[in-house]
């Protein structure tokens, strides 16, 4: 900009040499209109600023305040965030520069950008920007503030923008199907179910309801019936499983921590979606302090309430000591899993010690493998079983 208006006094002053010298008409004229440009641009200006707006969603308000708008994608998953810029004066809107605070394609992560648009009088246009983001989480976009510009770009004039739109990047859900884990000790080394579907304790049968989960279907009654016949089970024959996730996180690189938290999750998702699979009743819990980060799930929409809360948990949350939160969890539960990143010596001596004394199956699964292998292969010779899970990073 500084290089415009030092060409524009530069050809002003051509203009002021040229017309002493001449002293024509057309000389004296174009002196005139340069000297009056300033003040005529800057008029121009003013009036596109104050009546020119920008927004993410389309009905843009006249006061150009925005509104908030909520947007839900995957994490990883590139889409096109639409800005609209719309002007109600006669002069055109060239250019406006948008200083924005978006998610970066390239990086997956938030960062302030510059956007260009030029607008015709009494018109409006609409900019996508391709972003993508690589953690789960609720974020906010922001149009922050909006540059005008005269056409020469000699004039400028900044306005405050207050326009936001609510980022929600779900953690991926990933289906493991039927989790299966190697059996405890050295020589045994036949793979064992850990959530089977194939219960024949239910209590009695009844007719399909749409949104029951279909590895219940009684398909021998099914097929003599010609109906889709569901399995019932009374709460006396309930099999449960506890989901208790290691949310300890003390990381403190901001992109590790996010990264352990979203690998903790979405371990805890693809458990729960198997057990609702397996028509098994589960629940999952953080061990959250403060904050009710604690599901029951007995049904696919109760998983998706999960799902939904799964994505705008904080990355750090106050916890209790995991001892306590497996002491309460193991209650009442047949399967418990213990799903965990930080892989210690400690830990895997503590669930031995709960394992021996547990009636049903204790598993410890691992998201961070590989960290410490001596560790880890004294872990899958405990009581309890060890399940390494390697997380994809996203793009």
């Amino acid at each position: 900009m500084s290089r415009n208006r030092l060409i524009y006094i530069t050809l002003t002053v051509a203009l002021l040499i040229f017309s002493a010298a001449y002293q024509s008409r057309i000389s004296a004229v174009l002196l005139i209109a340069a000297l009056c440009y300033p003040l005529l641009a800057a008029v121009c200006v003013l009036i596109c600023s104050r009546t020119s707006s920008a927004d993410f969603v389309e009905n843009i308000s006249r006061n150009g305040s925005g509104s908030s708008t909520r947007i839900v994608r995957q994490k990883g998953e590139e889409f096109d965030l639409w800005i609209y810029v719309r002007s109600r004066s006669v002069f055109p809107c060239a250019p406006i520069e948008l200083q924005c605070n978006l998610p970066d394609r390239e990086t997956g992560l938030f960062s302030m950008k510059r956007i260009y648009a030029s607008v015709p009088p009494f018109g409006r246009c609409r900019i996508a920007v391709t972003v993508m983001h690589r953690y789960r989480g609720a974020y906010v976009a922001e149009i922050s503030r909006a540059v005008f510009y005269d056409p020469l770009r000699i004039i400028r004039i900044t306005r405050k923008i207050r326009s936001e739109a609510t980022l929600i990047f779900q953690p991926r859900k990933m289906d493991f199907g039927e989790l299966i884990a190697e059996a405890p000790g050295e020589e045994n080394t036949d793979p064992s179910l850990l959530l089977k579907g194939e219960r024949e304790d239910f209590s009695h049968v009844r007719e399909y309801v749409q949104g029951d989960v279909m590895q219940l279907v009684h398909w021998k009654l099914t097929a003599k019936l010609d109906e889709l016949m569901i399995k019932q089970y009374d709460q006396t024959a309930e099999r449960r499983t506890a989901v208790l996730c290691d949310y300890r996180n003390d990381i403190t690189d901001t992109g590790a921590a996010m990264k352990y938290a979203d690998a903790v999750i979405e371990a805890a998702i693809a458990v729960a979606l198997a057990s609702v699979k397996a028509g098994i009743n589960s629940i999952v819990d953080f061990g959250a302090i403060i904050g009710n980060y604690r599901c029951d799930i007995r049904d696919m929409a109760d998983f998706e309430r999960f799902y939904d809360m799964a994505a705008v948990i904080p990355t750090k949350v106050e916890t209790m000591e995991l001892r306590q939160l497996i002491t309460e969890g193991q209650q009442g539960a047949s399967v418990v899993f213990v799903i965990t990143g930080m892989l210690t010596e400690e830990l895997v001596a503590m669930l031995d010690i709960m394992a021996e004394g547990f009636r049903g199956l204790m598993v410890l699964a691992n998201v961070s493998p590989g960290q410490n292998a001596e560790l880890e292969t004294r872990a899958s010779r405990q009581h309890f079983e060890y399940v390494p899970i390697k997380m994809k990073d996203a793009n």
